[in-house]
């Protein structure tokens, strides 16, 4: 007798788990046991686990009077899987189906059924269901038929028919109710993992097409962009069709259910309304404005942003009906939209960098400091009567800086046009400078044709000659030294002038310096090169100062 209803009570908990295992491949039922707490997830999971309960009664075993069943399978594991309140009200449905059927253990089992689901409940808020181990299982299943026998024991009436049935079936009942939560438990994990595995895939797809996507977004979200942009989508995410549009217009359609619909622009400029008047994923399931002829099952767009403000749309176009509902497939597309829009934003940050970077060039390239221009031109009024020709090379010195200036264009060029551009600069230094300058430069002719950043050398240069080596009134020597260093070049720029305070150094790091010199060729070769790279100063004051870098320079 106990080995047949052992296997009965088996063969009762199977058919349950079968049902588990079914409704367990719902994509809407996986994001309901494992989404948000809410009122709608507690009676969505009561309901499933006290109809659980339910099934189980009814495929019990009658036994005088009385039943032998898995019922408390379904409310203990409702506790473990939705938390107290679902295992209590999981109790309560599968303790009134009980207690509805009669017989002198009605009220007990009934009590018992929602004692035990409370107990998973409790169990669920100490250990989480997934760091639950067999051993713990196994506990909680023997601890809710102790719940249910003593339960039994106290209530039923007679006492000696109470103790009589759970004499015969205290064994049976206890083993498969063991084993039905270590079956439901390993289903529930399962599930777990095919959800995370399904976040994965899809975290890694929107991964895998952002990296793809990045450099075609770096120019903004432009017609060519976007075309781009959403034929990697379309092949790699596998939909039928994918459109981008901006908040008017339509600027890229990508897949032959979009590209031969002659009037793809005005469906996807009412999808994109739908989106934008929302502001939130929309999935427009029949929607009645889409044409037959298309045969599309569903359309799912989701806005773009820019600071915060839509500025277009992404869209899925779909024929498959099995995509129709999936939740994986709106967070896949809800995602790649979070992700192109901080893409967007990234583009917008890089060219308004690139735009301050080059407006700081070009303030570097126009500017003339007036006391050099003031002092040069009275220099040249000096020499005109007492050495005409000395004025004649200081004009002609003058002249090459404005024109080397206005003619200069692009963001580098080579070492040979960075050292003549300062060599009009220092002729005349020396002669304000009234012979006390002397400048020596040792360059590895090797590495003059080699490529770096348009106004770096000059603005280490002035600062040497104005801050350090002007205040002199001697013995002013400026050496510029370009030699190789590895797979560097190493350019360094050395006076022996008054040399830099600690606090002025501060000030150069942390950019509080007044102008854009020094400040930003470190900017720039950082900018350029990577953080490793950048100016090095070492000064002393009284001694001088030694301003230099590396960069790997590239050839012209």
């Amino acid at each position: 007798m106990t080995f047949t209803m052992l296997l009965r009570l088996l063969e009762n908990i199977s058919g349950i788990a079968v049902i588990s295992l079914i409704i367990g491949q719902l994509d809407y039922f996986r994001n309901i046991v494992y989404g948000k707490n809410d009122w709608k997830r507690i009676v969505i999971l009561s309901t499933l686990f006290g109809f659980l309960s339910v099934i189980g009664t009814e495929h019990g075993i009658r036994i005088n009077d009385a039943l032998a069943n898995t019922r408390i399978v379904g409310a203990v594991v409702g506790g473990l899987i939705g938390g107290p309140v679902v295992g209590l009200i999981a109790g309560i449905i599968g303790g009134i189906h009980r207690y509805s059927i009669g017989g002198f253990t009605a009220a007990a089992c009934a009590i018992s059924t929602v004692m035990a689901g409370v107990f998973g409940g409790m169990v669920s808020n100490k250990i989480n269901l997934f760091r639950l181990k067999w051993q713990h299982i196994v506990l909680v299943g023997l601890v809710a038929e102790l719940i249910q026998k003593v339960m039994v024991l106290l209530i039923a009436r007679p006492f000696s028919a109470a103790l009589e049935l759970e004499m015969k079936i205290a064994i049976p009942t206890t083993l498969v109710t063991v084993i039905g939560l270590l079956i439901f438990t390993r289903i529930f994990l399962n599930m777990k993992m095919m959800q995370d595995q399904s976040g994965a895939l899809g975290a890694n797809l929107a991964l895998s097409i952002a990296s793809q996507t990045l450099p075609h977004l770096r120019t903004g979200l432009t017609v060519s962009s976007a075309g781009k942009t959403a034929e990697i989508i379309r092949e790699i995410a596998m939909v039928d069709a994918v459109a981008i549009t901006d908040r008017e217009k339509l600027l890229a359609a990508k897949g032959a259910v979009l590209e031969n619909y002659v009037q793809k622009e005005t469906l996807c400029v009412q999808v994109a309304e739908s989106v934008l008047t929302s502001n939130a994923l929309v999935c427009l399931d029949k929607n009645p404005s889409t044409p037959r002829s298309l045969r599309l099952k569903s359309v799912i767009a989701a806005p773009l942003y820019h600071q915060n403000q839509p500025i277009g749309t992404l869209q899925f176009f779909l024929k498959s009906a099995s995509f129709q509902s999936s939740q994986t497939s709106q967070k896949l597309l809800d995602g790649l939209a979070n992700l192109l829009s901080v893409q967007i934003e990234l583009a917008e940050i890089e060219h308004q960098s690139k735009m301050r970077q080059q407006a700081e060039i070009n303030a570097l390239q126009a500017q003339i400091n007036p006391h050099f221009l003031f002092n040069t031109l009275g220099t040249i009024s000096s020499y005109c009567r007492t050495n005409p020709e000395q004025a004649r090379s200081l004009i002609g010195n003058l002249s090459d800086i404005f024109r080397r200036n206005l003619k200069s264009k692009g963001n580098y060029h080579s070492l040979q046009e960075e050292l003549d551009r300062i060599t009009s600069y220092l002729e005349i230094e020396k002669v304000r400078f009234a012979n006390r300058l002397k400048v020596n430069m040792e360059i590895d002719e090797a590495l003059l044709d080699r490529r770096l950043p348009i106004l770096t050398l000059q603005p280490i240069i002035e600062n040497a000659i104005h801050h350090g080596l002007f205040p002199k009134i001697s013995d002013c020597v400026l050496t510029i030294r370009v030699e190789a260093s590895g797979h560097d070049v190493k350019i360094s720029i050395e006076d022996n002038g008054v040399g830099i305070s600690e606090e002025r150094l501060a000030e150069i790091w942390n950019h509080q310096s007044r102008g854009i010199g020094l400040s930003n060729v470190h900017q720039r070769l950082q900018s350029i090169y990577g953080k490793e790279y950048g100016l090095q100063i070492q000064s002393t004051p009284g001694v001088g100062t030694i301003v230099s870098f590396a960069a790997p320079l590239t050839a012209s």
